[in-house]
């Protein structure tokens, strides 16, 4: 599984955490951490941004943009968004927090979704 779908991953993992009841202040936190490294990255590119923001409220509608924003903005190779973005989902994945994404992350490999597999995590 390539980086973008990652960060994907965790983005929808911590909003469905925001939107229900079960959401630690720990998840919370990482999610907007992980909102605040990505707005960062994008900073300046008005689609970029409005694609992050859009995709909180209909991920399935925007997720096309924002992985094709993620990749064109070099947030897919920043080592501290992935790292984040893993440990939201280690964190949704204690909570009990499911998706579409299926996530196992052990040590420094991960699978997400139902074939893909990230063999390092930096």
């Amino acid at each position: 599984m390539d980086p973008v779908t990652l960060i994907v991953a965790a983005l929808v993992a911590g909003a469905a955490a925001g939107a229900g009841d079960v959401a630690t202040s720990a998840i919370k936190d990482a999610y907007a951490g992980l909102k605040d490294l990505i707005k960062n990255k994008f900073a300046g590119n008005v689609a970029a941004e409005a694609a992050l923001e859009k995709h909180e409220t209909s991920p399935e509608a925007w997720e096309p943009a924002l992985k094709a924003e993620l990749v064109e903005n070099g947030a897919d190779q920043d080592e501290e968004i992935l790292a984040a973005a893993k440990a939201l989902l280690q964190d949704a994945d204690a909570a009990g927090i499911k998706t579409k994404f299926h996530n196992q992350i052990a040590g420094d490999v991960g699978i997400i979704g139902d074939h893909g597999r990230i063999d390092r995590f930096k």
